[in-house]
């Protein structure tokens, strides 16, 4: 990746060419997120790849501090997931841009309530336009690892068309499937990630019921708003899944509603995942997104 430079490495046992990405920023949220990402590399059988952004390294003793934002990241993993294959990654690009470049050919990409600083107060403004710009699904984490129990606390899944949300349905139902966890589908009156009104009628779920039998579905229909439904789910769940339309200004926007509200708001990990193909996408370093192709 462009700007990027691998600081270490370590594997144990056979390696992968799956990846799981996450972003580290030296605060312990993002110390939260290298350990739930190290996990899920594990559960994945793919390795583990840290990133650090580090346009503010222009002296020693910033070069130095991001060494150890790094080393205390990498131990991390390595203490939580020893048998995982990970590496450490410097960019001198600003984070949003890192992490998006990083996030190409990737499972998944996993971030913290990421500031644009090390030292900053850890914000959520740059989570919604990460997770409009990454070439893979994102998940964004704000509660401690091993808070949700593996095999007792549902996947919720908010969707509005089968068909169009198939992508979002996959991904939900393969978490689901590697978790050991139920499923709760969730049809709520008003737009769940953002456009369309069309129903989720149960029995469109039957392709991915017959493809993942091992993950019990529960199909539930809301009155109230899809934020406030979803919101209400995420209390004792192992994730949320939305989706956004695909990368660009059109999906920054949708992302603003329901998306955002739950990245900000939810009680557990929230993961975003694109409905469309990715188009040419910038993030600025205020962590705005801009398009170039179609939204």
């Amino acid at each position: 990746m462009d700007g990027t430079r691998t600081e270490r490495s370590e594997e144990v046992g056979e390696a992968t060419v799956r990846e799981v990405v996450v972003g580290a920023d030296g605060t312990p949220t993002g110390l939260q997120a290298v350990a739930w990402a190290a996990t899920e590399a594990r559960v994945r059988g793919a390795a583990l790849r840290i990133v650090h952004a580090t346009p503010y390294a222009t002296g020693r003793s910033a070069q130095d501090r991001a060494e150890a934002i790094l080393g205390r990241a990498f131990t991390v993993a390595r203490r939580h997931e020893p048998r995982v294959r990970a590496v450490t990654a410097r960019s001198e690009q600003d984070v949003a841009t890192a992490l998006a470049e990083a996030s190409r050919g990737a499972d998944l990409l996993v971030v913290g309530r990421l500031s644009g600083h090390p030292g900053d107060a850890v914000v959520p403004s740059l989570a919604p336009a990460i997770a409009v710009a990454a070439h893979c699904p994102v998940t964004v984490v704000r509660t401690a690892p091993g808070s949700a129990r593996t095999g007792d606390r549902p996947v919720v899944v908010g969707v509005q068309q089968a068909e169009r949300d198939a992508p979002v349905l996959e991904a939900a139902f393969a978490d689901a499937s590697r978790h050991g966890c139920p499923l709760v589908v969730l049809h709520a009156h008003g737009a769940v990630g953002g456009g369309g009104t069309a129903a989720a009628p149960d029995h469109a779920l039957d392709p991915w019921r017959q493809r993942y039998p091992d993950v019990p579905v529960e199909f539930r229909t809301g009155d109230g708003g899809a934020a406030a439904e979803l919101l209400h789910l995420s209390v004792g769940a192992r994730m949320v899944v939305v989706g956004t339309r695909g990368r660009g200004a059109a999906a920054a926007a949708v992302l603003g509603s329901t998306s955002r509200t739950l990245l900000q708001h939810a009680d557990c990990p929230v993961t975003v995942v694109h409905r469309t193909g990715p188009d040419r996408q910038t993030v600025s370093r205020d962590g705005a997104a801009s398009s170039t192709g179609t939204g």
